[in-house]
């Protein structure tokens, strides 16, 4: 707005409501506002809480499994060669007196992707 149509609604605001009884409107006028832009400020404080409790729980959560990973690491001296063995170990299912642990299943919710792969 510029100051021509505020002095033209202050004029318009005179006549209606006279000398006596502007300041007490424009009073009571500053205190809504005043309470708007409260309830405002409040109603965005807490919406952004809100969306951001999630990321702080999963950014501590992280830092918490990061900081015991590296004080895991700090205790213990990984032996390079045991380490891969270890891990060729768990990663591979062979074990041939057992038999296929999805033989059970019914056919049409098994996919045997890999080759040589019995049913």
């Amino acid at each position: 707005m510029g100051f021509s149509e505020i002095f033209i609604i202050l004029a318009i605001a005179l006549i209606l409501f006279g000398p006596e009884d502007l300041p007490d409107i424009a009073r009571t006028i500053g205190k809504v506002v005043f309470e708007i832009r409260k309830a405002t400020q409040e109603l965005t404080k807490e919406f952004q809480n809100t969306m951001d409790t999630p990321k702080n729980v999963m950014n501590k959560a992280f830092e918490q499994t990061t900081s015991s990973r590296s004080n895991e690491q700090k205790t213990q001296a990984p032996q390079s060669g045991d380490k891969a063995v270890n891990d060729e170990v768990l990663l591979k299912y062979e074990d041939e007196n057992s038999k296929d642990p999805l033989a059970e299943l019914p056919l049409d919710m098994v996919s045997y992707e890999e080759k040589g792969a019995s049913r």
